[in-house]
């Protein structure tokens, strides 16, 4: 499948997103998190307080990695394919994830800093659980979209939480292992842990 290519617009809108969070992340670093201010990531990445409650609500959200973006496209195309077995819809879910973190690889030392933040902040951990848990109730409502079922039943709510769990664990790995070499990203870990999953889950 051909994907649509991002706009001028929806490329602006990402790079000014990820020049928020690694100015706040930055700062972290050199500063301690609570001493941290919105103004001094503000002034750190160059935008106006306006621009940057635009994207994140408070200082705690611009640390948090944000989920993989799913293109229009692509969940219309996943949920075009009608109903499988749970094993073929969470393969196909999964390799969904995988996609956009394949043409964008993540930054190891952003989310090494995320994590040891959510580690020691409880308002940092709080803000990744609710992106977590908003971002897997897409993937329940497209899951849904594609078997027929309402959002609220079983076998949608397993499928994302089975491919959230697996994605999750894959990240904290990556981030707890040591580089490899220049090009190190954690699409290796995210497969091998995927493997794993439809392994467990057996034939």
């Amino acid at each position: 499948m051909t994907r649509r290519k991002e706009g001028l617009r929806e490329r602006r809108r990402r790079e000014t997103r990820l020049e928020i969070r690694a100015a706040a992340l930055r700062l972290a670093r050199e500063h301690g998190f609570d001493k941290v201010t919105v103004e001094m990531i503000t002034t750190e990445a160059d935008v106006s307080h306006r621009t940057f409650f635009n994207y994140f609500p408070n200082k705690e959200a611009a640390v948090v990695q944000a989920p993989p973006k799913l293109l229009d496209e692509d969940t219309e195309a996943f949920a075009a394919a009608g109903p499988a077995h749970p094993r073929e819809v969470l393969a196909d879910l999964t390799a969904l994830l995988l996609r956009d973190m394949a043409e964008q690889p993540p930054q190891r030392d952003e989310f090494s800093t995320t994590f040891s933040l959510a580690r020691e902040h409880p308002p940092v951990l709080a803000a990744m659980l609710a992106s977590f848990a908003e971002f897997e109730q897409s993937l329940v409502d497209i899951v849904a979209a594609r078997t027929g079922e309402r959002p609220e039943d079983e076998a949608p709510r397993l499928i994302a939480a089975l491919a959230m769990t697996a994605l999750r664990t894959a990240m904290e790995s990556w981030v707890a292992d040591d580089p490899k070499d220049q090009d190190d990203n954690p699409m290796p870990y995210v497969e091998r842990v995927t493997t794993l999953l439809h392994t467990l889950l057996g034939p």
